[in-house]
């Protein structure tokens, strides 16, 4: 991999694939919805979409038609921490997918129709959202655990917020940023450096220096009982946890601790709350991380009036992993289950050219899939059970709960 900074100010990532005819460029601001302010709830999303809804020099159907014309895709998504845009094409498109990249990020519009337009795509996908327990309790966990904090707020915003947005706020906040100091290029393909550099600086005219946007940290974190009621089939539920951040060493045995509790069909949830007591058709362990903090949370749905008992079976669980109840070869396959899985992970060029980026943002280098699987590896009894016991302990665990009954946030011992 070799980074650069083109005379424009903007950082470049290329990794050669001169083995395939597969090219993947991204662009990324280190910006996300955290950097949003009060009233500005969803507004990096919704920037985010309005860079497909035609440019200076193309429409919007001219944007999509071009790429796709040339076999071709265009994508984007927003994080709590960055925005990303990016294409896939063969590589003697590669010209083709900085033109259209640049031209989206530089000329777009912001046509005061379109962004009456986009408004109802964007209140509609929040709609979707709201109607989707499976979806919204996640949210409603994040809310919970960072509270009046950017970070507890969901990435698409609230419809009071989205339902004021403006052509002005959208150009004031992408001027904010998208400056050259602050994007990052990541390519995955095969292209001459020099070719690459002229790209680079042709495509992309970003006002100098940094995003000059706020992002204050979390504050102490109290966790808390929360039932919303609703007509539903189902009791959706949410353990979870303040964790450590993407910075942490600790997020080794983070992602260990994840994968034996819920991270598959073989995990013990999975195997004691479905397979043993039929209680559960979807269950999982997942963990969010960000520069500063993160979380960890066990999202289940049941029926009703098997909630209580539900819960009391995750919480044994829980108790069993901090209690130290963990064999040398079933910690053993958990970390071989998720060396193979970061690997797998790693077939495609988006998702190189992801890792790379990721990388650079979070770190500041290339942490290489080797260091991460050797970090895993190295993970031992004691600090799986550490880590077991600050995240799983009762008195720490905030439960969410999203149904007609109360009976699953009543068992949480304190």
């Amino acid at each position: 991999m070799k980074k650069f900074q083109a005379s424009n100010g903007i950082t470049v990532l290329h990794s050669n694939n001169p083995t395939s005819r597969a090219f993947c460029v991204g662009v990324w601001t280190k910006v996300g919805s955290r950097n949003e302010k009060n009233g500005e709830e969803g507004l990096c999303h919704f920037l985010e979409h309005m860079l497909f809804k035609g440019t200076a020099n193309r429409s919007a159907l001219n944007i999509s038609q071009e790429i796709e014309r040339a076999g071709g895709s265009l994508d984007a998504f927003t994080t709590k921490e960055q925005v990303c845009v990016y294409a896939q094409v063969l590589e003697n498109h590669a010209e083709l997918a900085f033109d259209i990249l640049g031209d989206m990020l530089t000329h777009s519009c912001y046509a005061p129709e379109q962004v009456a337009l986009e408004r109802q795509v964007v209140l509609e996908e929040i709609h979707d959202v709201m109607d989707a327990p499976d979806d919204l309790i996640h949210d409603l966990l994040a809310a919970a655990i960072f509270p009046d904090h950017p970070l507890g707020q969901p990435i698409l915003g609230r419809p009071e917020t989205v339902s004021k947005f403006s052509r002005e706020m959208l150009v004031s906040f992408s001027r904010r940023a998208f400056r050259a100091g602050n994007i990052l290029i990541a390519v995955f393909g095969n292209i001459d450096g020099r070719r690459l550099r002229r790209l680079c600086e042709t495509h992309f005219n970003f006002p100098d220096g940094h995003a000059k946007l706020k992002s204050r940290r979390p504050g102490k974190f109290l966790p808390v009982r929360r039932l919303y009621r609703r007509n539903l089939h189902h009791q959706h539920l949410c353990l979870g946890s303040r964790a450590c951040s993407y910075l942490d060493e600790r997020r080794y045995a983070i992602m260990v601790l994840t994968t034996l509790l819920g991270g598959g069909m073989s995990s013990r949830l999975f195997q004691r709350i479905r397979e043993e007591m039929g209680l559960a058709y979807n269950i999982f362990t997942y963990a969010e991380y960000a520069k500063d903090s993160g979380l960890i949370g066990t999202y289940l749905a049941v029926n009703p009036s098997k909630a209580a008992k539900a819960v009391q079976s995750v919480l044994g669980e829980f108790d069993k992993a901090r209690n130290g109840d963990i064999g040398k070869e079933e910690l053993r396959d958990v970390k071989e289950q998720l060396r193979g899985k970061i690997l797998l992970g790693l077939e495609t060029s988006a998702a190189k050219m992801m890792r790379m980026a990721r990388n650079e943002i979070y770190y500041g280098r290339q942490v290489s899939e080797r260091e991460i699987i050797g970090k895993i590896s190295a993970v031992s009894m004691d600090e799986l059970h550490n880590a077991a016991s600050e995240v799983l302990s009762p008195e720490n665990t905030t439960v969410i709960s999203l149904g007609p009954t109360a009976s699953g946030v009543r068992v949480v011992r304190r």
